[in-house]
């Protein structure tokens, strides 16, 4: 359960930082279901190996 809980902490912030990016330069950001599926899947990879376990 950390680590589920840690990857979608990393997931939410950089959403969050993606759409102050798209705020302030007044633009929309699209990122295709190609390239964000193996995001996801590395930041969860990413919070298991942190977890130690």
């Amino acid at each position: 359960m950390e680590t589920f809980g840690r990857g979608c902490l990393w997931l939410i912030l950089g959403f969050i930082g993606l759409s102050i990016l798209a705020f302030i330069t007044h633009s929309t950001i699209n990122i295709p279901w190609i390239i964000l599926i193996p995001i996801v899947i590395i930041v969860f990879w990413l919070a298991s190996k942190k977890s130690g376990k």
